[in-house]
């Protein structure tokens, strides 16, 4: 009878256990709504803790069991919630007001929310006010510490300050 007792013991454990395991790999691929690949999204198992990123070419694996919900984030696009299965292909949609929210720094991007430093905003609309037809000429005067200087042109173009990503 003792034995009897451990051998169902032992076949209960067994069976928790490779129910607690039953979890598969799934593989997939983020992609955009023009079919680019999207690299570096989040893919997160619903609830937990569970997550990976996306590759260089937006493909993920992830351990889930089939049918969990997996959550897909990205800066500029909305949220998407989709069932996990095997081959997924996840198209995420733009979400222009998010981009509202992204600080560009020069040498990363950030969302407004997670930045820990001081930030100095320049309106697109005050810019536009002046009539300065260069952009690096318009900001002058307006972001704190930053200097502005000609190159010595004809044309009076603009030197970039270090550690600012200026675009011509």
């Amino acid at each position: 009878m003792e034995k009897l007792k451990k051998l169902f013991l032992s076949f209960v454990l067994l069976s928790v256990s490779t129910i607690m395991y039953a979890q598969t790999e799934i593989k997939g691929t983020v992609v955009d709504a023009k079919g680019e690949t999207i690299i570096g999204a989040t893919v997160m198992e619903k609830g937990t803790s569970n997550g990976t990123i996306t590759d260089f070419d937006g493909n993920f694996t992830i351990k889930v069991q089939e049918g969990a919900i997996l959550v897909f984030t990205y800066i500029g696009y909305q949220t998407a919630e989709v069932p996990a299965k095997q081959g997924m292909n996840v198209t995420m949609v733009d979400d222009a007001e998010v981009l509202q929210e992204v600080v560009v720094t020069g040498y990363t991007t950030q969302r407004k929310a997670d930045l820990t430093g001081a930030i100095s905003t320049v309106s697109v609309d005050e810019m536009a006010k002046q009539n300065e037809n260069n952009p690096m000429k318009a900001l002058q005067g307006r972001v704190p510490g930053m200097n502005i200087t000609a190159d010595g042109n004809p044309s009076g173009a603009t030197v970039c300050p270090p550690r600012l990503v200026c675009m011509s």
